[in-house]
């Protein structure tokens, strides 16, 4: 398993921030945001979605709320690690520069909020 983890941040949520997903037949599947970086995030979920065939598609939509904007993201599953109550999935997005800087600007925000309310 490979880790990308030359990116300029990575935020990790304390309290990690409620998600769902959708790929293929499975939709609305809740899971849970554990960090979120301009390329990527770190999902966990009781769910095991399959690994599929080598040079297959493993694309997912998730969907979360950060800073009171929801977003909703394309990409790609690129790694998967069991845990105890679940799975972790590592997702590469595929978004454009666009909306790469709106996701940037309400992480920023939310980071903001959650440093004025613990000082």
């Amino acid at each position: 398993m490979r880790f990308k983890r030359d990116e300029g941040f990575r935020f990790s949520f304390g309290t990690p921030l409620a998600a769902s997903f959708a790929m293929d037949e499975m939709n609305g599947v809740k899971a849970r945001l554990i960090d979120l970086s301009p390329n990527g995030m770190k999902l966990s979920t009781q769910h095991d979605i399959p690994k599929s065939e080598p040079n297959a598609s493993n694309k997912i939509s998730v969907r979360f709320t950060l800073h009171e904007m929801e977003h909703q993201i394309q990409g790609q599953i690129i790694w998967k690690q069991k845990a105890i109550d679940g799975y972790f999935y590592g997702i590469q997005f595929s978004q454009d520069k666009k909306d790469q800087e709106e996701m940037i600007r309400d992480l920023k925000q939310f980071a903001k909020r959650q440093y004025s309310k613990n000082n």
